[in-house]
């Protein structure tokens, strides 16, 4: 993965094992959501904005699950893909 379960923790200051399952859940689909966007994969030797994108839409979907806002996902949603813009693979986007 991209970013670990304990950097996920300790971003959002979660001292507790009682939610790693859904924590590790949430790396995983965010993940996959920034391959898609950039049409590539990712190791764990991905360049740091790529790392940054991740953790944004971890901390972002962690945070905010309960409070369905149309301006705070745009905004996490913006700079996600700012992050990532500059790793898509153009060749693969049509």
């Amino acid at each position: 993965m991209i970013v670990t379960l304990c950097e996920v923790k300790a971003h959002l200051r979660i001292d507790h094992d009682a939610e790693d399952a859904y924590l590790e859940s949430l790396i995983r689909q965010a993940q996959a959501v920034a391959e898609d966007y950039c049409r590539a994969p990712f190791s764990e030797e991905a360049p740091e904005p790529v790392r940054l994108a991740v953790l944004l839409f971890v901390s972002f979907y962690y945070e905010n699950r309960d409070v369905p806002d149309r301006t705070t996902y745009g905004a996490m949603m913006l700079a996600f893909q700012n992050l990532l813009y500059p790793y898509r693979d153009p060749e693969k986007m049509f």
